[in-house]
């Protein structure tokens, strides 16, 4: 085996250093492009982690927590940027761990955002409980925390090398494809669907095709679309919170796709051949998730329903009741007047 540095490659590796990766799974070496694609998914997770601390803490903390985690795992890869190669260690199995309970738990919060959307849209039935959103945040979390200790633990040991290079950061090692998906990819997987299921009807219904039953939830019919002024800016508002799940499917399906590319070609023990050109670009666009959650935040806010006046005992959690109620509305006859409209598009402030 050749174990000469390549000519014009970058590598800053030593002779020694560059000969033991070859053979040794827990060191890769980077070359100049390693480096700079690197550098790209670095300053993606920096930018969502600048634009993550400034936003308002409130209704979706969850969904922000998770993606500050997330961007502090992208962003330790500043560490391997400087010092040209990934290497086996506290700071790897740190950054596999911390990646893994931010996108995991970016990808539930996300799904739990969609699901209350449409129970709020579609049943018109808006979970307004504090306790009920807590105690399912705080199961998804914890869900998330077990897989993520159990992996780890399970797979401790000399040599095993459960976190380690993959080979341009730290993450969970090929040998471990199982935990690989049933602990983050199949969340992503069941969210991308979700989502995709639970939008197709709320569009149609945005368009007025689709009306609801005031009495049995489970009831609709198909009609030509309603252009209804009175219920378009409702309708419109109450599908605002579909657009995290949205912008959250547009992101991650680039990765998706080189992922099962990946497990395709490292099936029966082979290599992955992906061109590092698309993993860097599809982790870099996947990495951007952040700051896209925190620029719909607050270009959204003024003018939606994704916040709206609540009391002490719902701050915080639930999608707001008015806009996900509109078929009361219909019922009813009344309107938004233009000061509860404002107020609808505010953060509750104590």
């Amino acid at each position: 085996m050749d174990t000469a540095i390549p000519t014009r490659s970058g590598v800053i590796c030593t002779p020694e250093e560059y000969a033991a990766s070859l053979t040794n799974f827990l060191t890769h070496c980077l070359t100049r492009a390693d480096t700079i694609g690197l550098t790209l998914t670095s300053q993606a997770g920096l930018l969502s982690l600048v634009a993550v601390l400034f936003c308002p803490f409130n209704l979706l903390l969850s969904l922000f927590v998770a993606d500050a985690l997330q961007a502090i795992g992208a962003v330790m890869d500043v560490r391997w940027v400087g010092a040209g190669q990934v290497n086996a260690g506290q700071f790897c199995s740190a950054q596999g761990i911390i990646s893994q309970l931010g996108e995991v738990n970016v990808a539930i919060t996300t799904l739990i955002i969609a699901v209350y959307t449409f129970i709020g849209v579609w049943m018109g039935r808006g979970i307004r409980s504090n306790k009920i959103t807590g105690a399912v945040v705080g199961f998804a979390w914890g869900l998330v925390a077990l897989l993520t200790l159990l992996g780890a633990i399970l797979n401790r040991g000399s040599g095993k090398g459960y976190e380690r290079p993959t080979p341009y950061w730290c993450w969970i090692g090929e040998p471990y494809l199982k935990w690989r998906i049933f602990g983050e990819y199949v969340w992503f997987w069941m969210t991308l669907l979700v989502s995709t299921l639970t939008y197709i009807p709320l569009y149609f219904w945005s368009r007025g095709n689709i009306n609801f039953d005031n009495d049995s939830w489970w009831k609709f019919t198909i009609q030509r679309a309603d252009q209804s002024e009175g219920l378009k800016g409702i309708r419109r508002r109450s599908l605002i919170m579909l657009l995290y799940p949205g912008i959250y499917c547009c992101l991650i399906l680039p990765l998706s796709v080189v992922r099962w590319i990946g497990f395709i070609q490292e099936r029966g023990g082979h290599s992955n051949h992906v061109p590092p050109a698309a993993t860097f670009a599809s982790i870099t666009i996947f990495g951007l998730s952040g700051a896209c959650n925190a620029v719909l935040l607050l270009t959204t806010r003024p003018e939606s329903g994704i916040f709206s006046r609540l009391n002490r005992d719902d701050e915080g959690f639930a999608p707001s009741s008015p806009p996900l109620q509109p078929k009361e509305f219909a019922a009813s006859g009344s309107n938004i007047n233009a000061e509860e409209e404002h107020e609808l598009g505010r953060l509750p402030s104590r």
